[in-house]
């Protein structure tokens, strides 16, 4: 399944015949660019002139106009000052009333809940009455209209229950992608009955045993006769409400009409309501972790769908899909986030409590340390969070492609450290069942590999950077490659006095951040410029073979998530000292820790890809690597055997 994907991921690069780096193929999107006018109309006439999009909401209208993409824009060595104010989209009134309605939700997650459990209730019919299924939905559907900021504030209590905000979270990504790509006649039909639960919407997407050549096992047949689908198939991982009417967001492979092969090949989004014929629940999961949620597996039988049941175009899911990633990776970051707090604090308690040979655990040196790093992780992640919410609120369709993937990225991987570190301080009994810290690290290795695989998501960072970076660079790139047609360029690159020890800027992010964060704006600038200088060399180096180069794009991807941890960190912190918010002065030191040791993590993985596989050892491990596949498996003899 990982290579499939990655296999898809590395489709969105080409070398165009003109000399061009990195152009996109039809077949994949990875940012909010469309197809042109004309595709676009013959694919609207081929829907039989289905709108390609909804128009746009008086909200959108409302916003901004759109910004460069601040991630994709570090590739080349450029950033955006101006979003260095953190986004305030939420105005104080409004702010004052949220937060007066959380107060219900966090005292039932707090207490109220374990006494229902005691009871054996149901809590879907709380769920509804607290308006857990509508916080997103819009105000015209009985929804309470929340923006992304707002709404996932306001998921922010149930998201304390890992096993709850699986079911929660996914529901609220199918409302996303409906408000978005939804036709008047499907929002129509379906939000309201999700605003007030009545319809529970939740992702069939992932599959137990995927093709190795197709997208999907489940397929879609279109009937002529008809006009209708038919659906067919099984999906895995599906977070189920059992004894609930369900909606299925299905993303099926299927054939343009007429058009044989890989050449018609396409997918296309279905909502399929859990009523209709042929809409069977499987076997449930035995997970590793979150057990308390319900994950079964779905079968279609030949299910017939009419075009209504739609979402987009037909054949051209691809595209919208991108829609889906972003809700489906900023609710999950949310899960991730809320787990982290917990396990820290904890963690945190646990110190404060326990004493070893006289001596408290929280004035031991190490553990300071730990809760030190753990507490920088949690801050960095939260403010990645809504920094990219912001983003989406405060200007009108906003590229955030990459911001989302990275915070997802570096949320489920901080998880993962801070899960795995409370097994070092508490000892054996970290891991007896039933204790907190052993549910904290099954729950975090679940979300870890809830979806997308975090070395997948890392590979898509690297590869949409390079794309958006190679089509700002070609030109430069191409003389680089051709040193006896271009010798001037060769001869500027050589008397060139910018190195990766000491690399030159004139960003000048000091001046956009409070005085006492100069520091951490500095390291920001050197990190960019460093991002900047890695990208242009595996160009150089590598040219269209770049997409082949995985371990150097693993680190590139990391450099990307570093920086942006940076950044997001930099520009909380100066806002909260600057409006003097409570401990801001603290948050400062946090932001100066975290591009502190975002720099020094730049600096070595951008002199790892200078070096080359040569020096950073990538050469020796894929020698090995050639054995233990030819060996399939360990292949050293036991070190106590003669040879005689």
């Amino acid at each position: 399944m990982r290579s499939t994907l990655f296999s898809g991921a590395s489709r969105l690069l080409r070398y165009n015949r003109n000399g061009q780096f990195l152009t996109r193929t039809r077949s994949a999107k990875a940012t909010s660019s469309s197809l042109d006018q004309q595709q676009q109309d013959a694919a609207a006439r081929s829907e039989g002139g289905k709108s390609e999009s909804v128009e746009e909401s008086q909200e959108e209208q409302q916003k901004l106009p759109t910004r460069e993409p601040l991630v994709k824009n570090f590739f080349v060595g450029v950033v955006d000052k101006e979003l260095l104010a953190y986004p305030e989209v939420i105005p104080r009134d409004e702010m004052a009333q949220l937060q007066n309605s959380l107060l219900p939700l966090k005292n039932y997650f707090e207490e109220q809940r374990e006494a229902e459990a005691e009871q054996q209730q149901k809590p879907t019919e709380t769920y509804r009455q607290l308006g857990l299924y509508g916080l997103n939905a819009p105000t015209d559907f009985e929804g309470k209209g929340y923006g992304w900021s707002a709404s996932l504030m306001a998921s922010e209590p149930d998201s304390t229950d890992t096993d709850v905000s699986l079911s929660l979270q996914s529901h609220r990504v199918v409302v996303d992608l409906l408000k978005e790509l939804g036709t008047p006649q499907q929002q129509q039909r379906y939000l309201q009955d999700l605003a007030t639960g009545a319809l529970i919407a939740t992702e069939a997407i992932y599959e137990y045993a995927p093709p190795e050549e197709d997208y999907f096992n489940t397929k879609a047949e279109f009937l002529p006769e008809t006009g209708k689908w038919r659906l067919n198939g099984e999906k895995a991982y599906v977070v189920c409400t059992p004894g609930e009417r369900q909606l299925f967001l299905v993303l099926a492979q299927t054939q343009q009409p007429n058009v044989p092969g890989a050449v018609g090949r396409g997918t296309t989004i279905f909502l399929v309501d859990s009523q209709l014929e042929g809409v069977r629940l499987g076997e449930k999961h035995a997970t590793f972790g979150c057990r308390q949620a319900d994950i079964r597996r779905i079968h279609f039988d030949k299910v017939q769908l009419g075009e209504e049941q739609v979402v987009g175009i037909a054949q051209d899911g691809n595209r919208y899909s991108e829609q889906l990633v972003r809700s489906s990776r900023l609710r999950g970051s949310l899960a991730g986030v809320s787990l982290a707090k917990k396990l820290l604090n904890e963690l945190a308690q646990y110190t404060v409590t326990t004493t070893q040979c006289g001596v408290q655990l929280k004035d031991l040196e190490l553990t300071r340390v730990h809760l030190s790093r753990a507490a920088c992780s949690v801050y960095a992640m939260e403010s990645m969070l809504y920094l990219t919410a912001g983003l989406l609120d405060e200007f009108r369709a906003q590229d955030v492609t990459l911001e989302s993937a990275i915070t997802k990225f570096f949320t489920l991987r901080q998880l993962y450290e801070i899960a795995t570190l409370n097994l070092g301080l508490v000892g054996p009994k970290s891991l007896l069942s039933g204790e907190a810290t052993e549910l904290g690290l099954r729950d975090a290795a679940q979300l870890c590999t809830q979806g997308e695989s975090l070395d997948t998501l890392g590979m898509f960072i690297a590869l949409t950077g390079l794309q958006y970076a190679g089509q700002a660079m070609n030109a430069g790139v191409r003389k680089s490659r051709n040193p006896l047609f271009h010798p001037g360029h060769i001869l500027g690159k050589f008397l060139d006095t910018n190195s990766l020890d000491n690399p030159k800027t004139k960003m000048q992010l000091a001046e956009h951040v409070h005085p006492s964060l100069d520091a951490a704006a500095q390291c920001i600038e050197q990190s960019v410029a460093r991002l900047r200088m890695a990208v242009e060399l595996m160009f150089t180096r590598h040219g269209n073979a770049v997409v082949e180069r995985q371990s150097e794009m693993h680190r590139l991807a990391e450099v990307a998530t570093t920086i942006y941890a940076m950044w997001a960190s930099t520009a909380r912190a100066s806002r909260s000292y600057c409006i003097g918010l409570p401990l801001a002065d603290h948050e400062l030191l946090t932001a100066t820790a975290i591009c502190s040791q975002g720099k020094d993590r730049v600096h070595t993985l951008c002199s790892e890809i200078y070096g080359g596989n040569f020096v950073n050892n990538d050469n020796n491990l894929v020698r090995l690597s050639k054995q233990l596949t030819k060996s399939k498996g360990y292949f050293p003899v036991h070190p106590l055997t003669f040879n005689f």
